[in-house]
């Protein structure tokens, strides 16, 4: 049994600018020395793998659509033994899905280490996306069950995130807290400003503009204060239904974030649950200040940075008042919040509480 190195199971490709999973990895070990982890997708590359043996696969596919197999289980089976994952002491899975698909193939002697990604349960996070796939929900459902009822540990990037999946634990989990990195995503290029109306306090809302997120807080909370302020200007920056208003940019879909951050005056963030978002430590390695809500797993946030305003996001009209009172802009020689990330968020930082996860796994410390 391999027990020198963690085996990160994760059949898809990698992806710095994709949230969740696929994100968090690319982010973070996609370039790191394998000193104490494998990847799936170095020893079973999807596109060389695949392609080669495209004739076969198609052909065994034609058999699996009418079993209970689909085609992205069907892939999870065939990485899985195509790399001997079953010879690995250490297993860590970052998708309850991905669990699920290969769950018979795991060895009762395996040590299974599940890390979640939602600021809700995964069922409850794909059923507000897609109300009318009954058959992918009832699915989550069972698999996200299944993944906590076998694994060894339990990941989270603090004790704040715990209580967001309380109803699934089993007395079989152990918890670890393994706090998350993210690069300085900019890709080789160095940060520049957009041009923005000076003569206004321009804030910015990046994302999924769902109810979890908050973003129906920001909105109503940006349309009081503009009647009291209207030195602000609020800039949105994701897809979703455009907004056309007074006092309101709607950018749209934007492949330079980074850029974003680097020249508004505030990030203003309102999420309802908080899971650690990849997102934020971007924003923070730009030292752009940022007004945020502070539970659940951002309440690491709290007291960290003379650039980070928190408020209680179930407090009403708690981010009205903030905005209201807003008269500053930016200061590019406030450094606090760079100092954050790179004291303690960067990538690198990542790495080594992992390799420091590893050691305490081999030594049996939890």
């Amino acid at each position: 049994m391999i027990n020198n190195k963690i085996l990160i199971f994760f059949p898809r490709a990698l992806d710095i600018n994709a949230g969740g999973p696929a994100g968090f990895l690319a982010h973070n070990l996609i370039d790191k020395p394998r000193d104490c982890f494998s990847l799936s997708n170095d020893l079973c590359s999807l596109q060389n793998s695949l392609q080669k043996n495209l004739y076969r696969i198609k052909r065994e596919l034609d058999k699996i659509l009418a079993s209970q197999f689909n085609k992205e289980e069907y892939q999870a089976r065939y990485i899985f033994k195509k790399i001997k994952a079953d010879q690995y002491q250490y297993i860590y899975f970052h998708e309850d899905i991905d669990f699920y698909h290969v769950k018979d193939l795991i060895g009762a002697n395996q040590t299974v280490i599940f890390q979640p990604h939602c600021p809700e349960l995964h069922s409850a996070e794909f059923l507000s996306h897609n109300p009318n796939d009954s058959t992918k929900y009832e699915l989550i459902k069972k698999a996200e069950k299944a993944v906590f009822e076998r694994a060894d540990v339990v990941v989270f990037p603090n004790v704040d995130c715990k209580p967001i999946y309380q109803e699934l634990y089993t007395d079989r989990n152990k918890f670890y807290y393994i706090l998350s990195g993210a690069k300085r995503n900019y890709n080789g290029q160095n940060l520049s400003k957009k041009t923005l109306p000076k003569d206004k306090i321009n804030l910015m809302y990046i994302g999924r503009r769902n109810q979890v997120k908050g973003f129906d807080i920001v909105l109503e909370s940006f349309r009081k204060a503009y009647k009291k302020n209207p030195k602000l200007h609020l800039i949105l920056v994701g897809n979703g239904n455009k907004i056309e208003e007074e006092g309101i940019t709607d950018i749209g879909f934007s492949k330079e974030p980074i850029n974003w951050y680097y020249s508004v005056d505030y990030l203003v963030n309102a999420n309802r649950q908080s899971y650690f978002d990849l997102s934020i430590i971007e924003a923070l390695s730009t030292g752009v200040p940022i007004i945020m809500s502070d539970n659940f797993g951002h309440s690491y946030y709290q007291n960290k940075s003379s650039l980070i305003t928190t408020f209680d996001v179930n407090q009403s009209d708690s981010l009205v008042e903030i905005l209201s009172n807003l008269s500053q802009k930016r200061n590019y020689d406030n450094l606090a919040n760079i100092e954050l990330y790179e004291n303690y968020l960067t990538d690198g930082h990542y790495h080594q509480r992992l390799v420091n996860f590893h050691h305490d796994l081999i030594s049996q410390k939890i």
